[in-house]
């Protein structure tokens, strides 16, 4: 389930005997909405998640991890997955509530592969150094695929075109049948050769309603076009993205949920 958050990524996935985890958790770069609280917790509820096995982050911008502080405080969580930007980016992000200071974290490691109910998932890259200096930014995203029989989802958080380049050179596998685009369809990533390798049949950008960004971009809606001749779907439009799949069937539909405040 790819979830509305607005301006921001989010994903929870259900596994066949009821394990739960997250791939980011939205926020807002302000910080002033608690989406963890008001809106992740509330869904998971929702779907009868009361528990996660882990939570998965692609790097520690508050748009992609800004809800883990509200969940923590919430929500049991086995454990949190994070990025090479290193421990206090991620704890800044999540805020200073006791639940975040007493989390111990992981960083993600490139080519580790885990099974859940079946369920694979694969870090296919965790980027370890930003070359622009910074240490922390869209840089340092991690490309996670999660697979269950025929069918697998790429979630590319905001990977850059120059990173997406270095994946296609490596040759890596990125044939995927759904693709969370990066970067909310921003035009710093989705380059012709990326989206060519991975092939999605459905293209999901997770992207808030009248946004200041311009996202997604023209061109990238028309590169999607081209270059994969999926189906779009956007969470400014659709609302919640839900997939369900037994491993050879695929279904979809989306949700939409009304909220001012975001």
């Amino acid at each position: 389930m790819l979830r509305d958050v607005g301006q921001g990524d989010s994903a929870l996935v259900v596994t066949p005997h009821g394990h739960a985890f997250m791939i980011d958790t939205g926020g807002t770069s302000q910080g002033t909405y608690d989406i963890g609280t008001k809106v992740d917790v509330p869904y998971l509820l929702h779907y009868g998640v009361r528990k996660l096995d882990f939570i998965m982050l692609t790097h520690a911008h508050e748009d992609h991890a800004g809800g883990v502080g509200g969940i923590l405080q919430k929500i049991p969580v086995g454990t949190v997955l994070i990025g090479h930007e290193g421990v206090a980016n991620y704890r800044r992000t999540f805020g200073e509530s006791p639940a975040v200071r007493r989390e111990s974290m992981t960083v993600l490691q490139e080519g580790t592969e885990m099974t859940l109910d079946g369920v694979r998932i694969q870090i296919l890259y965790a980027p370890a150094e930003n070359k622009t200096g910074s240490n922390t930014g869209n840089e340092f995203s991690n490309l996670i695929r999660v697979s269950y029989g025929q069918h697998s989802f790429l979630f590319t958080g905001d990977l850059s075109k120059e990173h997406e380049a270095i994946l296609v050179q490596r040759g890596t596998p990125l044939a995927s049948t759904v693709l969370k685009v990066g970067h909310h369809g921003s035009d710093t990533s989705s380059s012709e050769a990326f989206l060519r390798a991975v092939k999605p049949k459905w293209s999901v950008i997770s992207v808030g309603y009248g946004n200041s960004f311009g996202h997604p971009r023209e061109e990238i809606i028309s590169r999607l076009h081209r270059c994969t001749g999926s189906e779009i779907l956007r969470t400014d439009e659709q609302g919640a993205v839900v997939f369900a799949t037994d491993g050879e069937k695929l279904r979809v539909n989306t949700q939409i949920v009304y909220d001012d405040k975001r």
